[in-house]
């Protein structure tokens, strides 16, 4: 239960981190595919950025903390809380739907570098003495 509690946190402050970090996440996809102000819904390109970014800095977000913080079955989560962004992408624009997926296999080899260079056991209840 305690993984559980450990994690359902995690998740909740990558939901944070996803906010926050969504325009700079989306000003990164507009130079892939350029956004225009002109929506249905009456956005401006600003929230139409902001909007855009918030799935790729949940998928940044998720793959690098519970790689580097998560306990338990990390590969489970990272898997089940990636579904929902990946057929968010699948559904939209199939052009671009390698970016999600290059953007989380960088983020992976992120989190690997980082847990060596700062020594991160993956076991976090193992002590070495």
């Amino acid at each position: 239960m305690a993984n559980f509690t450990k994690n359902f946190l995690l998740f909740v402050v990558i939901l944070v981190l996803s906010y926050l970090a969504a325009e700079y996440f989306g000003a990164l996809y507009d130079k892939f595919s350029p956004l225009y102000d002109r929506s249905l819904i009456g956005f401006s390109k600003e929230d139409l950025i902001s909007l855009t970014g918030v799935p790729f800095a949940y998928i940044f977000f998720t793959v690098l903390l519970f790689k580097l913080f998560g306990s338990g079955n990390t590969d489970k989560w990272v898997g089940w809380l990636l579904v929902l962004p990946f057929l968010f992408f699948a559904s939209g624009d199939l052009k671009h739907i390698h970016l999600p997926i290059i953007l989380a296999l960088i983020t992976f080899g992120l989190a690997a570098l980082l847990r060596k260079i700062f020594k991160i056991n993956q076991l976090t209840s193992y002590t070495r003495i």
